[in-house]
């Protein structure tokens, strides 16, 4: 049988080999963000492995392997990863939540998931009233807003034509909420003061408060009615084990080991 591509040696590292295998197989185990990282720079990600080849075999040369305190965290480690295979199999992988649990909760909950009144806005804004005076004045002979708050807006959004974008009340301050909010989509607002300066605000569009869209509110039902079910397994495994095995609190003795909880002691007369 012809070797496989996967069992050709990338690298010999003392005693030890780097697979082709072994390489594809470890990027793919990663986390997806690393995963990406790591392919994008594949080399230096081999340099990584073989750097981790290089210390694991000087610390056995050194015989760190058989050092103490390196056994209790081996150990300890040990008993973080059969606890958390156990957790993923009696309760993460036991969670799933149907499309009619997401509707039921949808229905009986549509009074929670409206989405606020919102608005869309333009502005230039100027340090000086007489700079928004001339503005507006060119705005009133028909001159263009998106031009003007391109050209004269000492706000970062005069890249964007002045777009603040979406907003509801609360977000921006109070003076610029209120005149834009009493604007019909497309008109021009007078002069507005905030501390930031002189506004001339357009609004460009609004949208109305309504109830949000059964597949927009979904991934977010979903994501909250797993965290509900998966905290009651966890719940029902640790009550199920403890009936299991038996838990006896010596509460005496808790107390007596418990800073926060202080000894009744004689009152000192010095």
């Amino acid at each position: 049988m012809a070797p496989s591509p996967d069992d050709k040696v990338l690298v010999k590292v003392s005693n030890s080999t780097i697979t082709v295998g072994e390489f594809k197989s470890r990027i793919a185990k990663l986390p997806s963000y690393y995963k990406e990282i790591a392919e994008k720079n594949k080399k230096r990600y081999l340099e990584e492995m073989i750097a981790e080849k290089l210390f694991y075999e000087e610390a056995l040369r050194r015989g760190l392997n058989n050092d103490k305190e390196v056994a209790e965290i081996v150990v300890e480690a040990k008993k973080k990863i059969v606890i958390t295979k156990l957790i993923k199999n009696e309760v993460d992988d036991k969670v799933t939540v149907s499309e009619a649990e997401i509707k039921a909760f949808y229905e009986a909950n549509k009074d929670k998931m409206k989405t606020p009144e919102m608005w869309r806005a333009s502005h230039i804004l100027v340090p000086t009233i007489q700079e928004a005076k001339d503005i507006l004045q060119q705005l009133n002979s028909g001159a263009s807003f998106d031009e003007l708050a391109r050209v004269k807006s000492k706000d970062a959004t005069a890249a964007r034509l002045g777009d603040v974008g979406f907003f509801r009340l609360g977000q921006l301050v109070p003076e610029f909420e209120k005149a834009a909010t009493k604007l019909s989509v497309g008109q021009i607002s007078d002069i507005v003061q905030t501390k930031f300066g002189y506004h001339i605000i357009k609004l460009t569009d609004r949208k109305e408060s309504g109830v949000q869209p059964y597949e927009k509110a979904k991934p977010v039902i979903e994501s909250e009615l797993k965290k509900k079910k998966r905290a009651e397994l966890f719940y029902d495994l640790i009550m199920t084990l403890k009936k299991k095995y038996g838990v006896n609190i010596d509460e005496r003795a808790f107390a007596a080991n418990d800073p926060l909880v202080k000894e009744d002691k004689p009152e000192s007369k010095i």
